[in-house]
């Protein structure tokens, strides 16, 4: 097992990890769970999101679980929430962040377009978690939420994403709220 083996000598760091790790490898992929902080937009706060001036600082507020502590996800809300496991890749591995059937059949996605951590990724991965379906979905914060595939390039990239110019989210523990604004100066 290659995954296994890369985290084992620490090629590819994931902190926070359970005692029984191992059992969250499958074939290609390893599972990550729900962190304990979601973010989610205030009703009625604001009609419009401005992408030149970003999010207001009172735009989201913050929820707050301990493990086992349930979440409940209405149909067309939608959250950002970090995972438990703090992912840390060197410069010749990029990672991705990949939903899992189970939900998905439930129509809870977890990532809707940021589904890439770049090589030199360092922090808590942000989920992007939407309900499509007709129903209210009850999450728990600790649940296997996502997995994560990994792939080796040829070679180093010259500049990994901590540090480089489209470094945002950096180090975050939390979830972060878009820095759109910064894309659009």
């Amino acid at each position: 097992w290659i995954l296994e083996k890369y985290i084992k000598e620490g090629i590819i760091k994931i902190s926070h990890l359970a005692k029984n790790w191992q059992e969250a490898i499958d074939q290609v992929s390893m599972d990550f769970h729900l962190g304990n902080h979601i973010r989610l937009f205030r009703g009625g706060t604001y009609r419009y999101v401005d992408t030149r001036r970003g999010l207001p600082e009172d735009a989201m507020e913050e929820v707050n679980l301990q493990d086992g502590d349930p979440f409940i996800l209405e149909p067309g809300a939608f959250a950002i929430a970090s995972t438990r496991e703090i992912l840390k890749l060197p410069a010749d591995i990029i990672g991705r962040l990949e939903g899992k059937s189970s939900l998905a059949r439930l129509g809870i996605i977890v990532h809707s377009t940021a589904a890439r951590f770049d090589p030199g990724w360092n922090g808590a991965p942000v989920l992007e978690l939407g309900n499509l379906g007709p129903k209210p979905a009850i999450l728990y914060c600790g649940m296997a939420i996502c997995a994560f595939t990994f792939e080796k390039i040829g070679a180093p990239v010259k500049m990994p994403y901590e540090g480089s110019r489209s470094d945002r989210y950096s180090g975050s523990k939390d979830p972060v709220a878009s820095k759109i604004e910064k894309h659009n100066k």
